[in-house]
């Protein structure tokens, strides 16, 4: 097969990396960017990266092209995946590729993709966003160390950061947290949101350079104030280290539930409420037996969103955490099912 060779006459094709841990508000963003660029005239193409294998997140497609990439990650079991779509949309010409990850990725691994791609189509690594959920930084700093230290990389990373859900901390918290970004990347441009709605404006540029940002450059984001790179394996190690234990999300857990029968809505309610710390992310479409419409939810460190949806996908969840009993929690889901 003849592979494509970058043309210096055809204009490079900015890609927007989009990380940020579980909840956090990637999709509610990639709309919002989406919606921009359609304003603009520009045709945005989407991927989107799923941990569990159904999708939920109702991004509204609009003409541009959208690929779903499911039951894995993006930066390790479905790596090739994400590599074989970036090629594939560059040859459809899209004004800008968006590219949302699971909240699980390693963001170095993902920039290597596009890198990697970009030596086959006209592509640059345009910008590299970290989405942070304010109260889930504050909660995350005080459990796993090696889930805090996924979330640490990809804001060490990032050439843009959002602080999101600002509206739900205290003003010290708010300035406490903005000290901690500041901390871990200086040079990130940083946006403070509500349902990350960043101002106009914020990610302008994308093809000011048409290059990539360097490998290097994005190594020298993630190395730590102490010279150090956090693998995620629990130990310290020199920069440059490459870790022989494995992914950095590998306590990573993805249960997927897929209901026969309607639930109660209370009973549903009262089992996100009783779900464990270690459960970080639930989400997925459900039907109520006691209500008429089916619902679209949202559950994040705690708190749970319902939204009506005339979606026709079945019903299907999907919870994400780390160390919690996958067998406890299909026992309290099938018993719904039988009330």
């Amino acid at each position: 097969m003849n592979e494509m060779i970058p043309s210096a006459a055809a204009p490079s094709i900015p890609v927007v990396l989009l990380g940020g841990f579980l909840g956090s508000g990637k999709t509610t963003l990639l709309a919002r960017l989406a919606e921009r660029f359609r304003e603009e005239g520009k045709l945005a193409a989407v991927i989107l990266n799923e941990l569990g294998d159904v999708a939920f997140d109702e991004l509204p497609a609009g003409g541009r092209p959208v690929s779903e990439l499911l039951s894995g990650c993006i930066c390790c079991s479905m790596k090739a995946d994400l590599t074989a779509e970036l090629l594939q949309l560059a040859d459809r010409r899209p004004d800008v590729i968006l590219v949302e990850a699971t909240g699980a990725a390693n963001p170095l691994e993902l920039v290597e993709n596009v890198m990697e791609a970009s030596l086959h189509r006209p592509l640059h690594l345009a910008a590299a966003i970290a989405v942070v959920d304010g109260p889930g930084l504050l909660q995350l700093r005080k459990g796993s160390r090696r889930t805090y230290r996924l979330l640490t990389d990809g804001i060490r990373c990032a050439t843009h950061l959002v602080l999101n859900k600002a509206d739900k901390l205290h003003p010290e918290e708010r300035v406490e947290l903005e000290q901690l970004l500041r901390e871990l990347n200086g040079r990130a441009k940083l946006a403070v949101t509500v349902r990350a709605a960043v101002p106009d404006g914020w990610l302008d540029g994308l093809n000011a350079s048409g290059r990539a940002i360097a490998g290097e450059e994005i190594r020298e984001r993630r190395q730590a104030p102490d010279g150090t790179s956090g693998c995620g394996c629990g130990e310290t190690h020199a920069a440059g280290h490459a870790c022989a234990h494995g992914q950095r999300h590998e306590h990573l857990l993805a249960v997927s539930y897929y209901p026969e029968r309607p639930f109660d809505s209370v009973a549903f309610e009262q089992l996100l409420r009783r779900l464990p710390d270690a459960v970080y992310r639930a989400k997925g479409i459900v039907t109520f037996a006691d209500t008429p419409s089916r619902y679209l939810f949202q559950y994040a460190f705690r708190e749970a969103d319902f939204v009506p949806t005339a979606s026709a996908a079945p019903d299907a969840i999907v919870f994400i955490g780390e160390h919690f009993s996958r067998e406890e929690l299909l026992r309290e889901l099938a018993e719904l099912e039988r009330l």
